[in-house]
């Protein structure tokens, strides 16, 4: 029985070689024959299945039946808005009637919260109103405003959005979504981002399309991105103080403390051996340094903004209330002026809603309730009555210098 062919109407048999049974004999016990039968119909039909998904997933031609009615139209180099976005309701724009202040035509206030980002005409009085994605609770957002763009990135992997000028918010290029913080670059063309680099991080310099610019920064084990330095590049902190990251490197500002951040001026507090601690001015031209008599320790978890010109300091100080409140320091004599003006507690803990003009005349800032103000050099507030406008997270000034 186990020697004879079986009748071929009845059974098909698969030869798969010879096969040493446990007596050592060549033929497979009857047993085993109906085992070998199974596995060749399962291998047959594995096959046939294999050949069918590749024929279903090989791509057939395009015809006009298959293409999709509409296409979303965006600007070159940036990606497709993110659904529930893209659409002409998600931008208002308002006209005032008149000058919010009486200032150059082309400086334009941005302002980013949660769920809005709006561009203020000062001059003409026009105030474009832009619905974004809501955020959440972000420990911090970049805000980089570009020639004809403003773009918005959460720190750390969350998806962040752009919105062109006079248009709907879109998603940023991917090579911005995958950075970890983006800041202001040293023209209105390019920014720095954090990216990864081989087993660590770096500084990168990016245009704003998320193409590299020919900069790289390795970012030393253990040290952080803080904020704009206010003159294109980066501030950091990490062992041995606090440090401004530029092309050519890395170059300690100071030991202690950073008060205060301005194109042309720092101002820091350090202490000695004894812990005697003095606050100083520094150029940042020249790195001449002198004293300051105001002390001024007690500003050291709010870094604020010091005017293009250097003579002025907006500082944020504590008031014990959760909020708080705007000082203006008169770099030459030391001079603390107290204002009215309160302001929300920074998730950064730096200065973003603090924005000087490129004359130092007006600082623009936030109270955090939705009102807008410029305040003059004497303390002086003018509410700029922008409608439709909540709570902001931070602000940023554009000018034709930066276009």
């Amino acid at each position: 029985m186990g020697d004879r062919e079986p009748d071929l109407d009845s059974v098909h048999w698969l030869d798969l070689g010879p096969e040493e049974d446990f007596a050592g004999s060549r033929t497979p016990p009857p047993r085993w024959r109906w085992w070998y039968a199974l596995v060749a119909a399962a291998v047959l039909a594995a096959l046939l299945l294999t050949r069918n998904q590749r024929s279903a997933e090989r791509p057939r031609p395009a015809t006009a039946a298959s293409q999709p009615a509409t296409a979303s139209v965006g600007v070159p180099g940036i990606h497709p808005p993110p659904p529930g976005l893209g659409t002409a309701e998600s931008v208002s724009v308002t006209q005032t009637g008149r000058p919010l202040l009486d200032v150059p035509a082309d400086w334009e206030l941005f302002g980013q919260g949660q769920g809005v980002l709006v561009r203020v005409e000062l001059r003409n009085g026009r105030v474009t109103r832009t619905t974004v994605p809501e955020l959440g609770a972000a420990a911090r957002i970049f805000l980089v405003v570009g020639p004809d763009r403003a773009l918005v990135h959460p720190i750390g992997l969350v998806p962040g959005y752009l919105v062109p000028d006079g248009k709907p918010a879109g998603a940023l290029p991917a090579a911005l979504d995958q950075a970890f913080a983006v800041l202001p670059g040293p023209d209105s063309r390019h920014l720095w981002a954090e990216t990864r680099a081989g087993t660590g991080s770096a500084l990168s310099l990016l245009t704003l399309a998320g193409r590299p610019a020919g900069v790289q920064l390795p970012i030393p084990r253990g040290a952080t991105v803080r904020a704009s330095d206010r003159a294109g590049n980066v501030v950091m902190s990490g062992t041995g103080g606090v440090y401004d990251a530029r092309a050519d490197g890395l170059h300690r500002i100071t030991s202690g403390s950073l008060l205060a951040i301005g194109p042309t001026r720092w101002i820091t507090e350090e202490c000695d051996e004894s812990y005697r601690c003095t606050s100083a001015v520094t150029d940042r031209g020249t790195g001449a340094r002198r004293s300051l008599a105001t002390p001024l320790d007690g500003y050291a978890q709010n870094p604020g903004a010091v005017s293009p010109d250097g003579r002025t300091a907006a500082l944020l100080q504590p008031n014990g209330q959760g909020s708080l409140n705007l000082h203006l320091l008169d770099v030459a004599t030391g001079a603390v002026r107290v204002t009215g003006v309160t302001t929300g507690v920074d998730r950064t803990g730096g200065s973003r809603t603090l924005a000087w003009s490129p004359d130092g005349r007006w600082l623009f800032a936030t109270d955090g309730t939705g009102r807008l103000l410029a305040v003059s050099r004497t303390g002086q507030e003018v509410a700029l009555d922008v409608p439709g406008v909540g709570p902001l997270d931070q602000i940023a000034l554009r000018t034709a210098a930066g276009r």
